[in-house]
């Protein structure tokens, strides 16, 4: 007589251990579990990110013009850095917004921001992992977890009080939101395009995998808040995006390089222009072809959140590159997120054994020995330089007074005078005058007036502007004619050479 068989042991439902979206589901055990692709890394974004407030305890030159902005709109100005002068010379309007809250809440901005970035880096990374371990792997969760977690650039960009982790985590959350398909996606795409203007592209990626009524929901909000800032400042286009476009104009992708050439294996007659690249350069012959193969396979599940997220960063990257734009270094923070996710999700298949591993962690961990270099004392030079100058017109100028100068971060900041910027992100008639030719200062400052000029030794020495189009003075003599009518009452920085800053002020 045969044997009869044993019961089959029951089958345990799938949903126990999966999530709707098929990923390994997630719990709070999971997030603790060393094991885990979470813990470790979100650890690391909390102590790199508190290392480097410690080690630059002031934000980015350029946080300040977003701060002044946030103080004047907290302080029943409006929405201004010049009170009374309705002009967008900030790009992210999210930003602005959250750090005119700080501000009304009594908090120092570079505080404010500081502790903000670190919980959206957190946000952003989790979302990321998320969407790794649902749509890739465990293994390609753990290296784009390490990476961002790690690489000193992403707790520079924090410590700069800029709007950088805020557009990274926006992206991310967004993605993880349209994987869930829950009420929140639309108000989070519309979300990216209003953290900076290149947004738009990211958020039109994601609406690629968006339900009709998630994209709907967006594009109301979209239209409303482009409406709002219509109505405010006439215009929903930053100036300070027509600014650069007018003063540093669109090269194109050659000679826009610095933004892909370090990712590229071969040197193209020069190294990496960018302190940036030049730190990702032990990694290019790795991350070259990882990448490469993470695109390949992420276009294989084009329809998954997780190749919509990082092809939404993708995409800025590539608008930056085709246009060649001007590389100011926290912009970098998307791009390179969007590269070492997509390469992450290749790492594996072109990683055998141990070693290779080993040298990569080496190679991050070797980066903080040079970091001090490039971001603390890039940082020291901006603010020392810059609060040397605002306090020589804090002590001998007044408020209301007219300033023309280039950096008006710092020193607009502290100084409460009207400013005129060099590059015309807060005077748009500065960069419509400049497109024109040569000649710009000259006729600013016939125009304008300003009781104080704090301009580059090299403009003065070589009739040659600091950055962008057109040649400040149409000769010597007429250089020579407008320093008549100025006396110097400072150098900042003299040993800065033709950086140097002078101090001028209008003889009466």
């Amino acid at each position: 007589m045969a044997r009869k068989s044993p019961p089959a042991a029951p089958i345990r439902p799938r949903e126990s251990h999966v999530t709707a979206a098929g990923g390994p589901a997630l719990s709070v055990a999971a997030l603790l579990d060393p094991r885990q692709p979470y813990l470790v890394p979100l650890l690391l974004v909390v102590l790199t990110r508190w290392i480097f407030t410690l080690r630059i305890p002031f934000a980015a030159e350029d946080a300040y013009i977003t701060f002044r902005y946030a103080r004047n709109f907290a302080n029943g100005f409006g929405l201004v850095f010049n009170p009374g002068e309705k002009i967008m010379g900030f790009s992210s309007p999210l930003w602005t917004l959250w750090c005119s809250l700080g501000i009304a809440l009594h908090l120092e901005p570079e505080l404010w921001t500081r502790v903000s970035s670190t919980l959206l880096d957190a946000a952003g990374l989790f979302a990321m992992l998320t969407l790794m371990r649902r749509h890739a792997s465990d293994r390609a969760a753990w290296a784009f977890g390490l990476f961002f977690g790690s690489w000193p650039y992403f707790g520079a960009a924090v410590a700069s009080g800029m709007e950088s982790s805020a557009f990274f985590a926006l992206i991310a959350l967004a993605a993880l939101a349209l994987d869930s398909g829950g009420p929140l996606t639309g108000p989070a795409i519309a979300a990216v395009v209003f953290i900076r203007p290149e947004g738009i592209l990211a958020a039109a990626v994601l609406m690629l995998g968006a339900k009709w009524r998630d994209r709907i929901v967006a594009l109301v909000i979209i239209v409303a808040g482009l409406a709002a800032l219509t109505v405010y400042f006439g215009s929903p286009i930053p100036q300070s995006v027509i600014a650069k476009s007018q003063v540093y104009g669109h090269p194109g992708p050659w000679a826009g390089r610095h933004w892909w050439e370090w990712l590229f294996p071969a040197q193209l007659g020069r190294w990496p222009s960018i302190g940036e690249g030049n730190f990702l350069l032990p990694l290019t012959v790795v991350l070259a072809p990882a990448f490469l193969v993470g695109v390949i396979e992420l276009w294989r599940r084009r329809t998954s959140a997780l190749a919509l997220g990082l092809g939404a960063a993708l995409a800025v990257w590539f608008a930056y590159t085709v246009v060649g734009a001007s590389y100011f270094w926290w912009y970098f923070l998307v791009p390179l997120a969007g590269i070492a996710g997509a390469a992450s999700v290749g790492l594996p298949q072109i990683m055998r054994g141990r070693a290779l591993a080993i040298s990569l962690v080496l190679v991050l961990a070797g980066t903080w020995t040079l970091q001090d270099t490039l971001y603390r004392g890039r940082a020291l030079s901006e603010y020392n330089g810059f609060s040397k100058a605002a306090e020589v017109l804090l002590q001998q100028g007044a408020p209301g007074q007219k300033l023309l100068l280039e950096p008006i971060g710092i020193i607009g900041y502290r100084v409460p005078m009207k400013i005129i910027d060099e590059v015309g992100l807060v005077a748009p008639r500065v960069s419509e005058r400049r497109v024109l030719g040569p000649g710009w200062y000259a006729d600013i400052e016939r125009s304008e007036r300003p009781d104080w000029l704090v301009v580059r030794r090299g403009v003065l020495l070589n009739s040659s502007g600091y950055a962008g189009t057109g040649q400040p003075f149409r000769s010597r003599a007429e250089r020579d004619s407008l320093m008549a009518h100025f006396a110097g009452v400072g150098v900042v920085d003299s040993t800065a050479g033709e950086n140097a800053l002078l101090i001028l002020r209008r003889l009466r």
